[in-house]
């Protein structure tokens, strides 16, 4: 009998499953729909839990009581792991930073993988990974979690705002464990958001070395100054011209930031980070023009799966707006979207699980919200408010997905697909 469990069969669980088999080593599944796949219990049993597993689940209760040890994915991975790990998490801007630090590494010819959140598991390539290969790891508050010594060689931290509530109970639950990105670290580099104060006061735990980027402010270690990105590394200052970052969406200028810094920290020169960004594609559901039909564009930011990515979007325009939010409950308060909105928002909808919660926030703050049933219907109703003077159809959800749908890509075809024939119907009129 196995004295090693998996438990979770999804994507990551079966990734666990066929590491455990190349190590010549033999795993039980669990999970707590269809229990364990053999007549068994947790007791004295070595748990590996996926990332999905939350911490209120009634086997991982189970597996605190009677387990000899029970470690994240992550953390497993990360023992068996040869490579230099690069970490990065936040509440947003995790997968783009990722992204960029990977796009660099490539373009500077470094081995280097990219694996974590949302893409491809760490476990399911470890053991291929050479010493000298760089591993960008995404890395989530559900697989920093169960990380108790857990040390790349650099870590970066975008920010931090409550997310997740329903699966780590509070915020400062929530905060913990996303400290399991930096708190181990002995030696190598942590890279803050100086530009975010709750991330600056997390960095006040850090014990190893810590360099901090910034959108503007000079005194960072690293910053754009509407021309050149400034690189301050041990009194010695080094510029580049990046002017091209205009461009970019203001948080996507501080993710650059934040790539350049990391990859400034494992050798990258300057130059060569800023010229491998560049031409940077962007991914889709992240503030993505779709369309436009006459005066009105519409744009896709299904991937604002919290409020503070849609506060984030909303500082992105001055033209006339109209919002669409809604999805599934995360236990947010929504208060951030409405203290502060401007006047150029024409109208907000909600849609789906939390539109009514939606709707009785605003209401503190005498802004009306229309409750309809579908996205569908929200595209046409936002398109018939803004037809007159043209603006920007902006889903921007504040909220996950999973009251319809499988994820925010799903979600974000969906609205495509609503445009599209918005389109196909305003050509045949």
């Amino acid at each position: 009998m196995s004295d090693i469990i998996v438990y979770g069969r999804g994507k990551t669980g079966q990734s666990l499953m066929n590491l455990l088999q190349k190590m010549g080593k033999t795993g039980i599944f669990y999970d707590d729909t269809d229990g364990f796949d053999c007549e068994t219990d947790f007791s004295n049993k070595t748990v590996i839990v996926s990332p999905g597993v939350p911490p209120y689940a009634k086997g991982y209760r189970m597996a605190e009581q009677y387990a000899f040890k029970i470690i994240g994915e992550l953390e497993f991975c990360f023992r068996l792991c040869k490579g230099k790990c690069i970490s990065v998490t936040g509440t947003n801007g995790k997968t783009t930073t990722c992204e960029m630090i990977h796009k660099i590494l490539k373009y500077f010819q470094m081995p280097c993988r990219l694996l974590g959140n949302g893409g491809i598991p760490f476990s399911s390539q470890v053991l291929d990974i050479g010493c000298n290969e760089y591993v960008v790891l995404e890395s989530s508050s559900f697989q920093l979690l169960r990380c108790g010594n857990f040390e790349p060689v650099v870590s970066v931290f975008t920010n931090i705002a409550p997310d997740h509530l329903n699966w780590h109970g509070t915020y400062e639950n929530y905060r913990c464990a996303k400290t399991n990105n930096f708190i181990n670290q002995k030696s190598g580099i942590a890279i803050f958001n100086y530009d975010d104060k709750d991330v600056v006061e997390l960095s006040g735990s850090c014990k190893c070395n810590k360099r901090f980027y910034s959108v503007s402010d000079p005194t960072a270690d690293c910053y754009f100054d509407g021309k050149n990105v400034i690189l301050i590394i041990d009194g010695l200052i080094e510029r580049c011209n990046a002017e091209y970052m205009n461009g970019f969406l203001l948080h996507n200028r501080s993710n650059a930031l934040a790539a350049i810094l990391a990859c400034s920290c494992v050798g990258v020169p300057l130059t060569e980070s800023v010229n491998a960004l560049e031409n940077f594609c962007f991914l889709p559901h992240r503030l993505q023009t779709i369309g436009q039909i006459g005066g009105v564009k519409f744009v896709d930011d299904s991937k604002a799966t919290n409020v503070h990515a849609t506060v984030s979007a909303l500082q992105c325009f001055s033209d006339s707006l109209a919002l669409i939010l809604g999805g599934s409950d995360k236990r947010e308060s929504y208060d951030a979207i409405f203290a502060n909105m401007t006047p150029n928002v024409r109208c907000v909808v909600a849609v789906g699980q939390t539109a009514e919660n939606i709707k009785q926030c605003a209401a503190k703050y005498d802004i009306e919200v229309v409750v309809l049933d579908d996205i569908k219907v929200a595209v046409r109703y936002c398109y018939d408010r803004l037809i007159s003077d043209g603006g920007v159809v902006l889903m921007s959800n504040a909220c996950a997905s999973f009251d319809r749908f499988h994820d925010f890509e799903e979600r974000g075809q969906y609205f495509a697909m609503a445009v599209e024939e918005l389109k196909i119907e305003n050509k045949t009129n």
